[in-house]
């Protein structure tokens, strides 16, 4: 079963308290936090809940052991594309692959 790695691209304030919720099950409290959950129904229902303020995609095995021990990110070089506009034309939602290179310049 494959993994995914969500990394959380916003803050919490006007944030619907449910969300707040979803990131602290998750993990997630701060911004640029991350989590690798496995690849489940009910996990997908909460990246769902949670994917306008987030971005996720199947990580490599590489970026998965680069990431071991890290608790959190910063932000990338070179900025974001935007941190409001969904992918492709954003950075939030579902991005497939190409999570691993956004992550590799937030590390």
């Amino acid at each position: 079963m494959s993994n995914i790695l969500v990394v959380r691209m916003r803050g919490e304030a006007g944030t619907r308290r449910d969300t707040i919720d979803t990131f602290r099950m998750l993990g997630m409290k701060k911004i640029y936090s991350f989590a690798i959950l496995e690849n489940s129904k009910s996990n997908i229902g909460m990246i769902r809940k949670i994917e306008n303020f987030a971005a996720w995609g199947e990580p490599t095995p590489d970026m998965e052991n680069m990431l071991k021990g890290k608790k959190g990110l910063k932000s990338p070089k070179g900025g974001f594309r935007s941190k409001k506009l969904k992918y492709p034309k954003g950075d939030l939602g579902y991005c497939g692959d190409k999570i691993n290179d956004m992550v590799k310049r937030m590390v």
